[in-house]
């Protein structure tokens, strides 16, 4: 009992199959179209198996007419060559009269087998007479006439006329019976044929308005939803998982979008997770790194701060004071990086003469320990851009600093810039030191990694978001002879900004 009810717990509990409305509409439209045509083919094949059947019987029927035709003209010929022989008495006619008796057996058997039972009859008759005929030509007229029995002959005469007469009634009777016939059929083949062409015009109309309908409501079914469909999927292509599909379509297609907006909540609560488990991540390395940069001034504070008492003298007290304050003011500067970085620029924007700030900060550059000792060649070009001079002289200083510390003391940093795009300019700075490795390019401006002894890890970082305030990159490539180049391009100002800023 326990798992008959947990299977139907379970039933109870899985998704009902969505219903296949989609599937038995197409298989109707199909079906009825199937149906029709089918239909329709039958009724053709049958219609031409009619015409056919006519047709042929038509083509017996004139047969029958051009035989009944000889039949009769073979039994006139018959008499007429017995009153041939009588009159003239000439023996040549008796020969040419056996031939038209043999005509009339032979037309009799042909005719017979083309007329319907109830026809047969009058050409049996036509024989009978045929027969009758001859044996009273031969047994009676011929003798009656070679005797000169004129009296018989006069007798016997009028019942071969009588004979002859109704023999050929009988065959031309056949002929125009079967004519008829044929005229009938000829009719109904007629009739059949254009049953047979409206049959297929209507059903040929019938099959292409079944088509236009079912195409109309699949059109509405299946097309519409599926437009509805694709762009809700563009939207969540987009990164816009906040709309919904709601009921669309019918069946199938109900389901599929009930299953995109399914989607579209696993989406979006997938992609909020993803954003917190960043943010974490992203908290528990800037944390990482500040405790990482801070440890070491603070443990060299702490060790001096134990060396330190009442008994040190005077002169050892200062120079570990002076240590002290060193130390402290290595932590101050990680503090202002760190909150440089973090806070977003706040620009000055003016029209910036870019040679003179190049030649300004290269100069303030040299006057610094780092830039002592080193040579900078600047090669500049005159421009100008819609930029805040400070900050762009923060981060020539920066990459300067960093070409510096990956230089050997006597190397040229170069220091180049140039107009670039439509009212922009370009700052590069390269150095000839050991460039930088494929594994490091991709987190050569994340905050907090270096590769330079005694760095905070956020000088490129800086440079990088007050590229980005100004709408610039920063990109950096290695170069062929050796070192590496960052380049800082600062596009064209807006319209709206140089009026507002001229």
């Amino acid at each position: 009992m326990q798992n008959k009810d947990t299977s139907s717990s379970d039933d109870d509990q899985a998704p009902l199959a969505p219903k296949r409305v989609i599937a038995r509409r197409l298989a109707l439209s199909f079906a009825l179209v199937s149906i029709v045509s089918v239909a329709m083919c039958g009724m053709l094949i049958a219609i031409i198996g009619e015409v056919a059947g006519l047709v042929a019987n038509m083509q017996t029927q004139e047969t029958a007419i051009r035989e009944s035709l000889v039949l009769a003209t073979a039994v006139r010929e018959q008499y007429i060559h017995q009153a041939h022989w009588i009159i003239e008495r000439d023996d040549d006619h008796l020969e040419h009269y056996q031939e038209w008796v043999e005509r009339v057996r032979y037309g009799a058997e042909t005719l017979k087998p083309l007329l319907p039972e109830d026809e047969r009859w009058r050409v049996e008759q036509v024989l009978s007479d045929s027969k009758a005929l001859d044996e009273v030509f031969q047994g009676v007229l011929v003798p009656a006439v070679n005797k000169g029995d004129a009296n018989a002959l006069l007798r016997h005469h009028k019942q071969l006329d009588e004979l002859s007469q109704r023999a050929t009634k009988q065959a031309d009777h056949i002929a125009r019976t079967v004519e008829q016939d044929m005229a009938m059929d000829h009719t109904l083949a007629t009739r059949a044929a254009r049953l047979g062409l409206f049959t297929g015009v209507s059903c040929v109309l019938l099959v292409l308005g079944l088509s236009v309908v079912f195409t109309i409501r699949l059109r509405r079914a299946v097309l519409e939803p599926l437009q509805v469909l694709s762009a809700q999927a563009r939207k969540f292509g987009s990164g816009d998982f906040s709309s919904r599909v709601g009921p669309v379509g019918e069946g199938e297609l109900r389901a599929v979008s009930a299953a995109f907006d399914t989607m579209a909540e696993e989406l979006q609560a997938r992609e909020a997770q993803l954003i917190e488990t960043e943010r974490m991540a992203a908290i528990g390395q800037l944390a990482a790194g500040v405790a990482h940069e801070v440890n070491n001034p603070i443990q060299v504070i702490r060790g001096y701060l134990k060396t330190m008492g009442p008994d040190t003298p005077p002169d050892v007290l200062g120079e570990e004071l002076k240590i002290l304050d060193e130390e402290a003011a290595a932590c101050q500067r990680i503090a202002e990086d760190l909150v440089a970085f973090a806070r977003v620029p706040e620009l000055r924007r003016d029209r910036t003469d870019m040679e003179a700030l190049l030649h300004e900060s290269v100069l303030r550059f040299g006057e610094t320990e780092e830039g002592s000792k080193q040579s900078v060649h600047l090669t500049v070009e005159s421009g100008h851009a819609l930029a805040d001079g400070a900050r762009l002289r923060q981060v020539v200083r920066n990459l300067l600093l960093n070409a510096a510390s990956f230089s050997k003391a006597g190397q040229v940093i170069e220091v180049s810039g140039r107009p670039w795009g439509a009212g922009g300019y370009e700052i590069s700075v390269s150095d000839r030191g050991p460039g930088i490795a494929d594994q490091d390019r991709p987190k050569i401006f994340e905050p907090f990694f270096t590769k330079r002894a005694g760095g905070s890890g956020l000088g490129l970082s800086v440079c990088m978001g007050i590229a980005r305030a100004h709408g610039g990159t920063i990109e950096v490539e290695n170069n062929p002879d050796g070192g590496a180049t960052f380049r800082v391009k600062i596009p064209g100002a807006d319209p709206v900004i140089a009026m507002v800023a001229s």
